[in-house]
């Protein structure tokens, strides 16, 4: 049940599931972080009193002012060692609200701390994370795998590059233009969500200063999540022209569990939704992906190289059909937006199994994905090249090493595929033998019939892979039609039920492909007389001698 969804403006949620939102973590957000016994995360506010104690005969008036001071006094260079220990840079870790930001598909986030828990966040996750601090890195190709965080006051690694006092805000605009064009090109397009940020928090006045010169009326709305703000501060952010989420505090959550459980909220409203406004250019998983998200599917994600995908299209995909999956790519469905990151995620989560072959930099991030928790536990087929030297703690899961071509000569690469997929499938099939009637108890009638003719496809199939072939020509990847004419030919079904197949084969393609309906009694009537037929065929199949060895095509 979302109990926080509902607080974020149905603008900023289209905003979010089209790839236009650019969030912004501040300094409040590392207060969520994991620190040491007896020791305690200071904000911005906090990091300011801490240096004015240090200082003699000083009164404090603002953080900005007592950092500044305490580099007059003391340098630079003690400025970052009190910094670094203030802010426990050596010993926090993140929590798990860093990690469930980082869950969320975003390809570019913008901070301003100088703290490391959002890298090692997505560290720990497997995510490829490229940290942008300098300007020349703004024209340097960032693969498509990584998430690029610009790091937009620097970093305690970086301490030239910081931006901490009087002095380097007054002068952040002419010491680095680039990063400011930057960062108003990127808000053209984009909205902001701030994260962690005070009214009086001076990068947060900094930014939305670039913003308003730069793109002044032109500027697209902009967000900050609260919780439990007070009436006056929602009011002073509305004047500068910053819509609060304020999010309520629910019983005895925290301020990071109530994050926490509104950005998982937002993660699987985003996942869900880009894959409702998805389309597949094969028809079957785009049945499959029509199912709700509860529902159990057949899909078979294939994260593979571009350079191997015809190969794995043309000889892979019908092993994957043949043990009953619905194979598909993330390059086979057209998602809302241009972000890749949100579309693997949605596909992932959805999947029923993931086949990933590590032969790229985004291949390994789609692992990490998987290993990661993103989406559902589930099998994970792992083909690589060099099996010694992968990164990752593969236990539990099947890994395969690559022959250098599919040829005649790869026929252990072959068994040991079809053994995979066998056993992968077997730990879904009990769930999809109920799944139609579980979905019509739920009232989920459309996505009954799409499930009971999954599990038809899948008994035609085996049928026919079973039947002698040598009398016709028959395709490993033939349609639900072809094989249903088939089942007719060789008289394994009869004319009636050849007929009731192919009108139920109509309303299925019409809720499939073009958001058709369907009524209660029809669904019920479908399932029910489908399920019949698939008794049949299966019975048939079990008179049959066993399946030949898969060829190669």
């Amino acid at each position: 049940m979302s109990e926080y969804l509902k607080f974020f403006p149905k603008p900023f949620l289209e905003d979010l599931v089209q790839g236009r939102c650019l969030p912004f973590v501040g300094a409040g957000f590392s207060l969520n972080a994991s620190v040491p016994a007896g020791k305690k995360m200071l904000d911005w506010e906090g990091l300011g009193r801490s240096a004015a104690d240090a200082l003699p005969e000083y009164q404090y008036t603002t953080a900005l002012e007592a950092l500044s001071a305490y580099t007059h006094e003391y340098s630079r260079v003690k400025l970052v060692e009190f910094m670094s220990e203030a802010l426990l840079v050596s010993s926090i870790q993140p929590s798990r609200t860093h990690e469930e930001f980082c869950r969320l598909p975003f390809e570019r986030v913008v901070t301003t701390n100088f703290d490391f828990l959002l890298e090692n966040a997505y560290s720990r996750l497997n995510k490829y994370c490229t940290p942008q601090i300098s300007e020349e890195q703004l024209s340097v190709g960032n693969h498509s795998a990584a998430v690029q965080l610009l790091k937009l006051h620097g970093d305690l690694h970086h301490p030239n590059r910081l931006v901490v006092t009087e002095e380097d805000y007054d002068a952040f605009i002419a010491r680095f233009p680039l990063l400011a064009t930057h960062l108003s090109s990127l808000l053209i397009g984009h909205t902001a969500l701030f994260i962690g940020y005070s009214l009086d928090d001076p990068d947060f006045r900094q930014i939305w200063q670039i913003v308003k010169e730069r793109l002044g009326a032109l500027r697209r709305p902009a967000y900050v999540v609260q919780v439990a703000a007070a009436p006056h501060a929602v009011a002073r952010y509305e004047r500068r022209g910053v819509k609060v989420v304020n999010l309520p505090k629910i019983g005895l959550k925290s301020y990071a569990e109530t994050i926490e459980e509104a950005l998982r909220e937002l993660r699987e409203y985003w996942s869900s939704q880009v894959i409702a406004l998805s389309t597949a250019t094969e028809p079957e998983p785009q049945a499959e992906l029509t199912l709700p998200p509860e529902a159990q599917t057949r899909l078979a994600f294939f994260a593979v190289p571009t350079r191997f995908a015809a190969i794995y299209k043309s000889r892979i995909y019908p092993i994957a059909e043949r043990y009953g999956f619905s194979p598909v790519m993330a390059a086979d469905v057209v998602a809302p937006g241009d972000n890749i990151m949100a579309k693997t995620y949605a596909l992932l989560d959805r999947a029923a199994l993931v086949v990933a072959d590590i032969g790229s930099q985004n291949t390994l991030f789609e692992v990490g994905m998987v290993l990661a928790g993103e989406g559902k536990e589930k099998p994970l087929i792992l083909i690589a090249g060099d099996t010694a030297a992968l990164p990752f703690d593969l236990k539990g899961h099947i890994v395969i090493k690559r022959p250098v071509s599919l040829d005649e000569e790869s026929r252990g690469f072959i068994r040991e595929l079809e053994k995979a997929f066998e056993s992968a499938f077997a730990r879904i099939s009990p769930t999809l033998e109920d799944e139609p009637n579980r979905l019509l108890i739920k009232k989920e009638y459309k996505a009954a019939v799409i499930a009971v003719f999954s599990a038809l496809e899948h008994e035609l199939r085996k049928l026919i892979e079973q039947s002698s072939l040598d009398e016709i020509s028959f395709s490993s990847r033939a349609s639900i039609r072809g094989m249903l004419d088939y089942s007719l030919k060789k008289e394994i079904i009869n004319v009636k039920q050849h007929a009731a197949l192919r009108k139920y084969l109509m309303v299925r393609n019409e809720i499939a492909h073009t958001n058709g309906g369907v009524t209660a009694p029809m669904a019920r009537l479908i399932v029910k007389e489908v399920s019949e037929i698939i008794l049949i065929i299966r019975a048939a199949r079990l008179l049959l001698p066993e399946s030949r060895p898969m060829q190669i095509p």
